[in-house]
């Protein structure tokens, strides 16, 4: 794949980790960078600390840097990247001649609710999440495809953003 870095996007419990892992696992040079896996490495997560999560996004992204350095492809890049936050992780990757490409994971509210009174651990909060879950409808981005992945299993959801990304990365080799 001639991506560099795949960057999945979406509410918490719209299926980001999941699928994060899933894609992974069928990219053997791949790696997986999770923002909030580098946050939990906090002593103490306030998951309404904006500064908390700056500090972990800017660490995952040198985390990007690093793999991308030791030969890994593409890496796998997972946060809600709320608000104006994408903007700027495009615009430091097209700076640096970082092929990349975002898939953004919607879901429908119900489902989106359901799944989020499931989780174990995590962002439990509705009302940003639904707020996160209407941006992510409303508001498109450069090197954006929008899933809706209501109803849609993990091995489909798989399924599609290979489809998506095998379809950008040949995209890129034509232009």
């Amino acid at each position: 794949m001639s991506l560099d870095v795949v960057v999945l996007r979406g509410a918490p419990g719209a299926g980001k980790s999941t699928l994060a892992a899933r894609l992974t696992r069928r990219m053997p040079r791949s790696a997986l960078v999770e923002v909030d896996v580098v946050r939990g490495m906090l002593s103490r997560v306030d998951w309404s600390d904006r500064a908390q999560h700056d500090l972990a996004l800017a660490g995952a992204m040198d985390l990007v840097q690093r793999f991308l350095h030791g030969g890994r492809r593409p890496i796998v890049l997972v946060d809600t990247f709320s608000r104006d936050l994408l903007t700027g992780v495009q615009a430091r990757f097209d700076a640096e001649g970082i092929a990349h490409h975002t898939v953004s994971l919607r879901l429908d509210p119900d489902e989106l609710a359901r799944r989020l009174r499931e989780r174990a651990s995590g962002f439990k909060a509705w009302e940003p999440t639904r707020i996160l879950n209407d941006e992510v409808t409303r508001r498109r981005y450069p090197h954006e495809t929008l899933l809706d992945v209501s109803g849609v299993s993990p091995r489909g959801v798989t399924a599609r953003v290979l489809l998506v990304l095998r379809m950008r990365a040949a995209e890129r080799r034509i232009s």
